[in-house]
């Protein structure tokens, strides 16, 4: 196994301690009117126990308004700010991460071909079909052996955290790994039958991953079908589909995650070969590069800072926890989560996060387990934005306030369009929106964290106090 991931220019110098916890500083006069409406809010929301908030300068540092604002929460998906900000500054923006073939040609033929993965968390069908049509490019007509390596990262394939909820098959709670394509997850392709009372056609891509049972109909009831998997002894998965469909025509599609993300790489790749007219046995294993084998071909992803739209617009879970490991690889390979983890705690204390007093666990926010203050993540968010490497990237991977992301249809009434930029979050009972109230001049803008924990069943009261609060902050700047 080697390193393959293309770095970009060193970011860790960039990393400005702000001195002091900024929480202890004294808000300042001049903000009276929008502490006042923020305060108001609160008070009328009857929440007020079950929240923090902080909202800063994001210039500056200086605290302008806080409410329990230093006691650690649960943060869902704001996790990812802290995510994203560190995988910036430590990785960089232009950081791309690769995947090998690798082989030795003997005529028209290669007998071990190795697939080698460097964590990248937006590979896809697409990307390895672009390999095999290189490799044809080179001549190669046959291979007898695909090996796939994903040693890049560590064996452990559920990220901390994801234990608690062990029966989901949901892509949201996706497996990963060094090599992983289409964010571990498969499509299952239903085609109804010509008239009812026909079987129903079922197809998986990656067929010789999965040892499939199909018992759907076609029936004039409602669409039904539900789908079983569980893992094999080798490491694939035992499929069952059942149920049935309408004879409508139209093919539906049900997405389920992959159990082991490594190994089913591994035989759409051997579609992927098929595809382009590399024949051979094309049997699928786990295996490494031996040393001195020649590159073939290589695919790189995107830069980093593009990768992050999927965390921050989106909330994408998979990437966010794919970062975390790649973050984890500075402390030594295989990467490992828990050095993730670690990284970002140490990430934390160089912004002004007082050592010991947040928790992280996973990348995501998934489930239970990290805690962070709103205080915490508004540090984070103004050291971001005073970071001129990062800054612009971090800025544009946040959704925007009624045009993007999960937020396109929240604050569509703001005064002036595109002026908060934010990360949602969302559990059982936990509630959470932080980010960014922004002015036409980048010398006037507000960095804000509000959470909520032990909220359940006030989800739509949480959301509208969040908007109407990110929705002051825009107007106070536009009052100025």
């Amino acid at each position: 196994m080697r390193s393959r991931l293309i770095p970009s220019v060193a970011l860790a110098a960039c990393l400005l301690a702000t001195g002091r916890d900024a929480s202890t500083q004294t808000p300042a006069s001049g903000d009276a009117a929008v502490v006042s409406a923020l305060r108001e809010r609160i008070e009328a929301s009857g929440l007020a126990d079950k929240l923090g908030v902080e909202v800063r300068d994001a210039v500056s540092g200086r605290v302008v308004f806080q409410h329990r604002a230093t006691t650690p929460m649960n943060p869902a998906s704001n996790q990812k700010l802290v995510t994203a900000a560190a995988a910036l500054a430590l990785l960089g923006a232009e950081t791309r991460f690769t995947t090998g073939a690798y082989g030795r040609v003997e005529g028209d033929a290669v007998t071990d071909l190795v697939l080698e993965g460097h964590g990248d968390p937006s590979l896809t069908q697409g990307d390895l079909l672009g390999l095999a049509q290189a490799l044809h490019d080179r001549g190669i007509r046959r291979v007898e052996r695909i090996l796939v390596d994903g040693d890049h990262f560590d064996d452990v394939r559920l990220p901390p955290a994801f234990e608690q909820q062990p029966n989901t098959v949901a892509t949201f709670r996706a497996a990963i790994g060094g090599l992983v394509v289409d964010k571990a997850a498969f499509a299952i392709r239903v085609t109804p039958g010509a008239a009812v009372g026909q079987p129903a056609t079922v197809r998986v891509r990656g067929a010789g991953y999965f040892d499939v049972t199909a018992e759907v109909t076609t029936s004039d009831e409602e669409d039904a079908v539900v789908a079983s998997a569980e893992a094999r002894p080798d490491g694939r998965m035992k499929l069952r589909v059942t149920g049935h469909v309408r004879p409508s025509g139209s093919v539906r599609t049900y997405r389920q995650r992959v159990e082991h993300p490594v190994l089913y790489a591994g035989h759409l790749f051997a579609d992927a070969l098929g595809a382009v007219g590399i024949r051979g046995a094309r049997a699928v294993a786990l295996g490494g590069v031996p040393a001195g084998t020649p590159l073939l071909a290589e695919h790189a992803s995107e830069p980093l800072a593009e990768l992050l739209g999927d965390v921050g617009k989106d909330s994408d879970n998979f990437v966010a926890e794919m970062i975390l490991r790649h973050l984890g690889a500075r402390k030594g390979l295989p990467a490992t989560s828990a050095h993730g983890a670690e990284v970002v705690t140490e990430f934390l204390t160089s912004v002004g996060v007082p050592a010991g007093q947040a928790t992280v666990v996973n990348g995501s926010g998934l489930f239970r387990g990290n805690r962070i203050a709103a205080a915490h993540l508004a540090a984070v968010l103004g050291y971001a934005y005073r970071t001129p490497a990062i800054r612009n990237e971090y800025l544009t991977q946040l959704a925007i306030a009624g045009v993007d992301g999960t937020l396109a249809r929240r604050m569509d009434g703001l005064a002036t369009a595109r002026t908060v930029r934010a990360k949602t979050g969302t559990l059982d009972t936990v509630y959470a929106l932080s980010g960014y109230a922004l002015s036409a001049d980048p010398g006037r803008a507000f960095a804000f964290s509000f959470l909520a924990n032990e909220a359940g069943g006030q989800g739509a009261a949480c959301r509208a106090l969040f908007d109407a609060m990110a929705t002051d902050l825009a107007a106070r700047l536009e009052a100025r």
